[in-house]
């Protein structure tokens, strides 16, 4: 019985090399975070040129289906990203943020505060599948790769990577409208919602991060009215103002004028390409207002986003 153990346990750390040999095989060549192979869902940025993004929007779900870089492009030539994964914690947005600046230092940084009252015990199961399969068993993600080895061995090219045309944002044109019921989400409340101290402390870390990196930390909220009230803002509008940051609150007053009928997916909880429009055209203009960045549509070194916007758009 314990020597059949022993063979069962052998058994499965040969394994476990093969499948790590391999998955280093499949692995893009060139350096694995710089490809954003690292944490895939959320460090896509890493496959861009170095200093070439000037706002990064980090958060959850909320931000991936409600900012759309593609659209600041479009009207603004400024460069976006959204590095957001579902379920994200201040530690993840902490993470992000760092990454993002060492390999990008943006000029902004929007931060959706939504994040700060999750729970960070509560890490979503899609999230640890992403990190166990990206970081120990990559295999899963890049089986396809033996294709690109007989092609770019074929034809001396060692530069594939993966990359993310639309810039980390997941566009939705599903309509669901929200119920006339919930319209009122954003009835006045002198109360506040508490956040946690673990999640405090990871967002005091951010700004930090942000202080001595001399990049602006932005405050936001997209349009949510399943999840998001006036207790909440109360909480974030005293944060921002202990450290002295700007707090955008879509949710406040309809500052968007979102229509819950047509600019919803999922009955309030996110945006579609509608809504995403308008926070994503809002976004842009105040990038323009705060003077930080500039026009990069007609400069070379950019070239690769409007590609990427040919293809969003075709």
């Amino acid at each position: 019985m314990i020597k059949n153990i022993g063979k069962s346990i052998l058994f499965m750390f040969i394994l476990f090399l093969l499948i790590a040999g391999i998955s280093c095989l499949l692995l893009p060549w060139r350096a694995v975070k710089k490809y954003g192979i690292l944490y895939t869902a959320n460090y896509p940025i890493l496959s861009e040129e170095e200093n070439t993004i000037d706002a990064v929007v980090v958060g959850d779900s909320l931000v991936y289906s409600g900012i759309n870089p593609m659209v600041v492009w479009d009207k603004y030539g400024y460069t976006m990203y959204d590095c957001a994964l579902a379920g994200q914690i201040p530690i993840i947005s902490y993470e992000t943020i760092q990454e993002s600046i060492n390999s990008q230092h943006p000029k902004v940084i929007f931060l959706e505060s939504d994040v700060l009252f999750r729970n960070p015990k509560n890490i979503p199961i899609d999230t640890i599948k992403l990190w166990l399969t990206n970081r120990y068993i990559p295999i899963i993600n890049y089986h396809d790769n033996w294709k690109k080895y007989l092609f770019n061995f074929l034809n001396n090219d060692k530069k594939f990577t993966k990359f993310d045309f639309y810039k980390g944002y997941h566009l939705i044109k599903k309509i669901k409208p929200a119920p006339k019921s919930r319209y009122n989400y954003m009835e006045y409340s002198k109360e506040y919602l508490p956040i946690v101290d673990e999640n405090i402390e990871y967002f005091n870390k951010i700004v930090k991060l942000c202080e001595k990196n001399e990049v602006k930390l932005v405050l936001i909220s997209i349009p949510n009215l399943k999840l998001w009230n006036y207790k909440k803002h109360n909480s974030i509008s005293d944060l921002a103002n202990k450290y002295n940051l700007e707090f955008i609150d879509f949710n406040l007053d309809n500052l968007l004028k979102i229509n819950w009928q047509i600019d919803v997916k999922d009955g309030g909880g996110h945006l579609n390409f509608r809504g995403a429009y308008k926070v994503s055209d809002y976004l842009g203009n105040y990038l323009k207002d705060s003077g930080l960045v500039k026009d990069h549509r007609k400069d070379k070194k950019y070239q690769s986003w409007n590609e990427s916007y040919k293809i969003y758009t075709s």
